[in-house]
């Protein structure tokens, strides 16, 4: 769907300017599977623009739907042959958020993820990034009329940060009136701490939600837990922090996997509230917490009393926190989780 080459197309063809629109409306609009559903062209043409060009950079290999339908994995092809995956979720009533990944693996190499067990392979075209939410689009087409995609979030395979170029263009497009029309605060991007990218993130999209994996304050601990702190310790995440809260004044979200015997105790909450006390006021941020999800390593879950434990204390501490529920992690979709390998599921 790079619509530049099917408007030059169209063009050499000597067919009408508004022909470019039409494509583009059904496709970001209706979410059509092909050019041959876009009856309002001549068939000619849609058979035409069917042989020249593919909606889809990437193709589905593999869909998986969690035992409670709340969520939803697909495993794509690239055209080099590598594998991405994302994941459908269901966050409310006939809205669903995409999770998009923004590298094939992750650079950053945290032990306790699947993704970056895997290492880097390479980063994502903004199309191979956007094209997930258009697939998705598609898949709930299908499904019915009232259920469409409300959200974003840039929580999949890899460090967005690390990928910055092809992520802002993806963002661009996304948020587009033209294209997706998804509003800038119905998208969210998480890094795992790349400073750098938060302040140009700041300048340059301010609307859009930041997402912080912290995951621990303890400098050597967070050096083994996300191994990008020893190039952005965390004196630095935190200037970039203030920096950022003062450029947007919005609200930063604390993504937080609680670790059996690493993380989860009450101490480890009152060393967080202390080292977020003097980025800014508790107002300005909330804390997702993540019961740890298997991925095979050695780490495990705390009890869910622990983790309420943990959330109570923050609370009685003044801060906004949640839990967060770990959908699809039956289907390996959940956080932490995504790995590009297929599973036994329903398809």
């Amino acid at each position: 769907m790079e619509l530049t080459k099917i408007e030059a197309w169209l063009k050499e063809k000597g067919e009408p300017h508004f022909r470019a629109k039409q494509i583009r409306e059904a496709f970001y609009k209706k979410f059509v599977p092909g050019f041959e559903a876009i009856t309002a062209l001549p068939a000619p043409l849609r058979e035409a623009l069917g042989r020249r060009f593919r909606p889809l950079s990437l193709e589905p290999e593999q869909v998986l739907v969690s035992a409670a339908g709340d969520a939803v994995k697909a495993s794509f092809r690239l055209k080099d042959g590598e594998v991405v995956e994302s994941v459908l979720l269901s966050l409310a009533a006939e809205k669903w958020t995409v999770c998009v990944s923004t590298q094939v693996g992750c650079g950053v190499r945290c032990p306790f993820c699947a993704t970056g067990r895997k290492g880097l392979k390479r980063n994502l075209s903004p199309e191979e990034i956007t094209d997930q939410v258009l697939f998705w689009g598609q898949y709930l087409a299908k499904e019915g009329p009232d259920r469409r995609v409300g959200g974003v979030v840039f929580m999949g395979m890899g460090e967005p940060f690390m990928n910055y170029n092809a992520v802002s263009e993806s963002l661009k497009r996304l948020s587009d009136p033209d294209y997706f029309g998804i509003g800038q605060r119905h998208i969210s991007v998480s890094t795992a701490g790349h400073a750098q990218g938060i302040l140009r993130f700041a300048r340059e999209f301010p609307q859009v939600n930041l997402a912080v994996s912290l995951h621990t304050v303890d400098e050597e601990v967070r050096d083994k837990l996300v191994p990008m702190n020893k190039l952005y310790p965390l004196r630095k995440l935190a200037k970039a922090m203030e920096e950022y809260l003062r450029a947007t004044r919005r609200r930063i979200f604390i993504e937080y996997a609680l670790m059996e015997g690493i993380n989860a105790e009450e101490k480890n909450a009152r060393q967080l509230y202390e080292w977020l006390k003097p980025v800014a006021p508790l107002k300005y941020f909330t804390i997702n917490l993540i019961a740890y999800n298997e991925t095979g390593g050695k780490y495990r879950a705390p009890s869910r009393e622990k983790v309420k434990a943990f959330a109570d204390f923050l609370e009685m501490l003044g801060a906004t926190v949640t839990v967060r529920k770990s959908l699809g992690s039956d289907i390996r979709g959940a956080c932490g989780q995504l790995a590009s390998t297929n599973l036994k599921g329903k398809k």
